[in-house]
């Protein structure tokens, strides 16, 4: 089976499932008779790639098209990020999740799980992420994410949520660490980070200033 060149294809996750092995989704357009990897949904939207053309293959006949060489001779660098806090009066936030780096630039996937052992009262509590430099600088943050919850003989006390960042190339190029933060106020705390980031503050400084408000944060 000769694969046109433009198409699109990913493998249909058969040779994972022989070898007992989790499949690892991979998107590829063919181009000259090799197969280049399509790493991240920006490169995707770059590209200008339809999604309806995407064809599922057999695995067999996806491994006989040859990888290009800039897929084997590229590989992905991936940082973690972790957070649980307790933020007082019962309240709790908790974030797991990595940061994947790729020559296009990078993604952030993460869940927050936010919840309250308080029986009347909730809060909103914020998540945010800060970006620094091998120097130890701020040098990027993230939109900060709210998520609200009720007391627990009131309503809804605990949810979890997934959310995502994307980031230029040249910010993940520099990102060589990742700081998350929490707080019960999201818009003080998206106040003190962007000013630690506006006059490129040192993260360990940054860091002070979050839990002197009453903030927790943990660098990666």
């Amino acid at each position: 089976m000769k694969l046109k060149d433009g198409i699109l294809v990913q493998g249909d996750g058969a040779l994972a499932n022989k070898s007992k092995s989790d499949p690892k989704p991979r998107l590829y357009v063919v181009q000259e008779g090799q197969r280049h990897l399509i790493r991240t949904p920006h490169a995707f939207r770059k590209g200008k790639y339809n999604r309806s053309a995407v064809q599922v293959i057999p695995d067999s006949v996806l491994e006989r098209v040859p990888l290009a060489a800039d897929v084997e001779a590229m590989s992905d660098e991936t940082i973690g990020l972790y957070l649980h806090s307790f933020l007082g009066n019962g309240h709790y936030m908790t974030t797991n999740g990595a940061l994947r780096k790729t020559p296009d630039g990078g993604q952030v996937d993460a869940t927050t799980r936010t919840y309250t052992i308080t029986m009347f009262g909730g809060f909103h509590g914020g998540v945010n992420m800060i970006y620094s430099d091998a120097d130890g600088i701020a040098i990027g943050m993230s939109h900060t994410e709210r998520f609200g919850v009720d007391g627990t003989w009131i309503g809804r006390s605990d949810r979890t949520d997934y959310w995502s960042a994307e980031l230029s190339a040249d910010l993940a190029a520099r990102t060589t660490a990742i700081t998350v933060a929490h707080f019960w106020a999201p818009d003080q705390l998206e106040d003190i980070v962007r000013r630690g980031v506006e006059v490129a503050k040192p993260i360990v400084e940054l860091i002070t200033d979050i839990y002197g408000i009453g903030g927790d944060a943990k660098s990666s």
